[in-house]
């Protein structure tokens, strides 16, 4: 083999080293969330009787507002939102108000949502779109960025009407 030859094939094993790397580094970081959305999944289908699911996001909004939102459909091939309330450490709450289901039929979906968004500020760029529980009612949480500042804005999951004032996120810079 000739010495460039060599470099080659040592530069190609470098860098596959090094996306070997990467990827290890992601999956290892993600192996918690990973089991926390698997486990929030799993609960689902046994307490709210879904019998498939196409979504799964998990919902932050203080403390006391910890929730894994899933969408699937249940035995009668109904689609519905689940929402599994979590506590700080991660594990899901007990009790009478642990899990909350609600219909898919009659609100206002997740790109019609954003249909609506860009309708109503052009100018704005969603970058995620959640649903939640904000001010005691099923929402959309909509993260979005307007020229240089971020924002977040909530919708009713019913009629898509605004939902409490917007929230605008200090800059950082």
């Amino acid at each position: 083999m000739s010495k460039r030859t060599k470099i080659i094939l040592l530069a190609v094993l470098v860098v596959l080293i090094l996306l070997s790397a990467a990827y290890l580094y992601y999956m290892l970081s993600m192996q918690k969330r990973t089991a926390e959305r698997d486990a929030a999944i799993t609960r689902a289908t046994q307490q709210a009787q879904l019998t498939e699911v196409s979504q799964a996001d998990k919902w932050v909004w203080g403390d006391n507002s910890i929730f894994w939102v899933i969408q699937g459909k249940n035995a009668a091939g109904e689609e519905e939102y689940v929402w599994l309330k979590y506590k700080e450490d991660g594990t899901p709450a007990e009790g009478q108000n642990s899990v909350f289901t609600l219909p898919l039929a009659g609100t206002v979906i997740r790109d019609d949502m954003t249909v609506r968004f860009k309708a109503e500020l052009p100018e704005a760029k969603p970058l995620r779109i959640l649903p939640g529980i904000y001010a005691s009612q099923y929402v959309w949480q909509i993260f979005y960025q307007q020229g240089d500042m971020k924002y977040y804005r909530f919708y009713s999951m019913k009629d898509g009407a605004a939902v409490g004032k917007t929230v605008e996120l200090p800059d950082w810079k």
